[in-house]
């Protein structure tokens, strides 16, 4: 049997987690203001603010920021001291707003990831935290460091945003078996993003699972509608199809579904990592390619081929691999430890 499939962001399954009745994911209270008027100082620069805000958040001696798979509002996520992905952008935007700061919502392109519960898929996306100062954008994710913002990646409404945030809780109560439940909090995500075709998908997960076949084909159709390149809602498609006697429809959409991953560059990416770990180099090589071809300002691709070259000891193409993994770096930080990692290279083969 195929499994089903549904979009999660920064999510493993979390059975049984209660869902805050909230209006607002982003809402503070008098502690959080508090602890920002005593431990920031305001006389400072918007950017040096934002670093230290950044700080305080994950320093053991004030905030010591834990990261769990959990989806929490800001107000949580502060008393608790820890959640997911989307926890930490919904505490980390609410206190800079709360500083005046100009803080969105990031929704994030990444490598693939499955966290799998019995017969359900989830694939895992990535968020994080847009931050805009005197023209300029920084991008704050789940390390203690601002960057600057350089590709890849979406600014996405708050409403979006929230439709992330019950969407997650549907899923844990899929995990848990709970499936109306999920359905009533997947139909909450579509209250504040009727748009989100992600929440489309997943809704007629919970459908399908519920027993309401024709009810789940409306839902993915649709996804599709929404976004054509909904591949969730594609492949659950092909299952559903498959699974109510209509082989026609579900070759169709299964062919879609390979035609996607054609062209996605994570795809060929994660081949590539998977034919390494196996020893299958020259393999490896051919994905990382591919990928590039799809994708070609991705630093780890760049940092992948560098390794699978020196496995089959082509040097000179290992460190030409990782001239362009220097050069595509998002940051200072990661181009020296791309440089480093060049420099012990040159060294190697100096000795050699």
């Amino acid at each position: 049997m195929v499994a089903t499939l549904l979009l999660s962001f920064c999510l493993g399954f979390a059975a049984d987690q209660p869902v805050p009745q909230v209006d607002s994911p982003l809402a503070i209270n008098d502690e959080i203001r508090e602890f920002l008027a005593t431990r920031m100082d305001h006389s400072a620069d918007p950017l040096s603010q934002l670093q230290s805000l950044v700080r305080i958040v994950f320093q053991e001696n004030a905030l010591n920021f834990t990261y769990v798979p959990e989806t929490r509002t800001a107000i949580e996520t502060f008393h608790k001291r820890g959640g997911n992905c989307i926890s930490y952008t919904f505490l980390l935007i609410a206190m800079a707003r709360q500083l005046g700061m100009d803080a969105r919502f990031r929704e994030v392109d990444i490598i693939p990831t499955w966290s799998k519960v019995g017969n359900i898929v989830s694939v895992i996306g990535h968020a994080n935290a847009a931050v805009f100062i005197a023209g300029e954008g920084y991008v704050v994710d789940l390390f203690p460091r601002v960057d600057r913002i350089q590709i890849g990646g979406r600014v996405v409404s708050d409403e979006r945003a929230f439709a992330h945030f019950f969407s997650n809780y549907g899923i844990s109560e899929l995990g848990a078996g709970h499936t109306l439940a999920a359905i009533g909090y997947l139909k909450k995500a579509l209250e504040w993003d009727p748009t989100a075709a992600f929440v489309w998908a997943n809704i007629g997960v919970a459908q399908s699972m519920s027993g309401a076949k024709d009810e789940a084909e409306k839902s993915y159709l649709k996804a599709l509608e929404l976004d054509p390149g909904e591949v969730i809602a594609m492949s659950n498609l092909s299952t559903l199809y498959e699974n109510t006697g209509r082989p026609d429809l579900a070759k169709r959409y299964a062919a879609k579904v390979a035609r996607f991953k054609q062209r996605n560059p994570y795809y060929h990416f994660s081949l590539g990592l998977q034919a390494y770990a196996s020893g299958e180099y020259r393999e490896a090589v051919e994905h990382y390619k591919a990928a590039l071809k799809l994708k070609s300002a991705e630093h780890n691709f760049y940092l992948a081929l560098a390794r699978s070259y020196i496995q089959l000891g082509q040097m000179d193409k290992a460190s030409s691999s990782l001239k362009l993994a220097v050069k595509n770096a998002p940051d200072e930080i990661m181009r020296g430890r791309y440089s480093e990692k060049l420099a012990l290279l040159a060294a190697q083969r100096a000795h050699s």
